[in-house]
């Protein structure tokens, strides 16, 4: 198998529509200055098989490089053997380079084409950087939600439902409701130390080119809640950024938060909701790891690999 390098109009035609939303030329080409270069890179033998979108940095190239995770795109399901075929001429190009590749792949969830990506750089001398904890809620368990929660986890929804909570969907297309979330996700990172690497233009440009959804939750006339959600792929929408003021957490917010959040999902097409990694370089954030189970989630792994 060979692989091409080619302009970010010749992949856009190649294809037109691709299984992960992070993977699609208009997301890298909003991203490109995240990096010194971005290469689409194609795979074929007798037909076109796959294609990669890869970010150049100083000492290595990543895939993705701005975005939680990637894959080979194809048009077409591809046999495994066609998966082996491109990691080996993956790893020619890279050796020419001289320079190593780091890949996030996508938890399991995501289909199949994941196992195979991840078997194929297996037996291809790559190695497992290091391994994430990813949580997705089956939204499937709704219809029965309480049967799922942690019995304590139970009590604190019970109490939330006594509070005079006020949930809204915005409007994904007004830059004032998307910063009305946004400034409520900001607050809750800063209080809690966790790290916030989309800033606002980032959220407004990026709404622009992937569905998202916004929502904030209200306590008294004050925002004590916000979710910043993109769909991402077939059936699977990803919460990109959740949180409440840390204020009002005794008030136990989120309990009734994501309750809300799941019942909307519960009512479209979407199957299943990808609550995202509990974990930092593969160090579980032991806190969040017990929250996301106790309200029903389940969890499996996201590998990073470098080859």
């Amino acid at each position: 198998m060979d692989l091409h390098e080619v302009t970010f109009s010749e992949y856009r035609q190649l294809f037109q529509q691709t299984a992960i939303a992070f993977d699609s030329v208009e997301f890298s080409e909003l991203n490109r200055n995240k990096c010194i270069d971005v290469h689409y890179l194609t795979f074929r033998d007798s037909k076109l098989r796959f294609g990669l979108i890869v970010g150049e940095r100083d000492d290595v190239f990543c895939c993705p490089f701005s975005a939680p995770f990637s894959i080979l795109e194809s048009n077409k399901i591809e046999r495994i053997e066609h998966y082996e075929e491109a990691v080996i001429a993956l790893k020619k190009y890279m050796s020419e380079k001289s320079k190593p590749l780091r890949v996030i792949l996508p938890p399991s969830i995501y289909g199949s084409a994941v196992s195979k990506m991840f078997s194929s750089f297996m037996r291809s001398d790559a190695h497992i950087a290091y391994t994430d904890l990813n949580y997705h809620y089956p939204l499937y368990k709704f219809a029965h939600y309480c049967d799922y929660l942690e019995r304590g986890t139970r009590n604190k929804f019970y109490n939330s439902q006594k509070n005079n909570f006020q949930f809204v969907k915005l409007d994904t297309s007004m830059d004032c409701d998307v910063e009305r979330a946004y400034c409520v996700i900001r607050q809750n990172r800063y209080e809690r130390g966790f790290p916030l690497r989309m800033t606002l233009q980032d959220v407004l440009e990026t709404r622009k080119i992937i569905n998202a959804d916004f929502f904030v939750m209200s306590y008294e006339g004050i925002d004590v809640a916000a979710a910043q959600v993109f769909h991402v792929a077939k059936d699977i929408a990803q919460v990109i950024y959740w949180g409440d003021l840390p204020q009002y957490s005794h008030l136990r917010t989120m309990n009734f938060f994501t309750y809300k959040v799941f019942e909307y999902y519960s009512q479209t097409n979407i199957q299943i909701l990808d609550i995202g990694p509990s974990t930092e370089d593969g160090v579980p954030n032991y806190g969040l790891c017990e929250f996301k189970e106790n309200i029903g989630c389940e969890v499996t792994l996201k590998h990073t690999i470098e080859l």
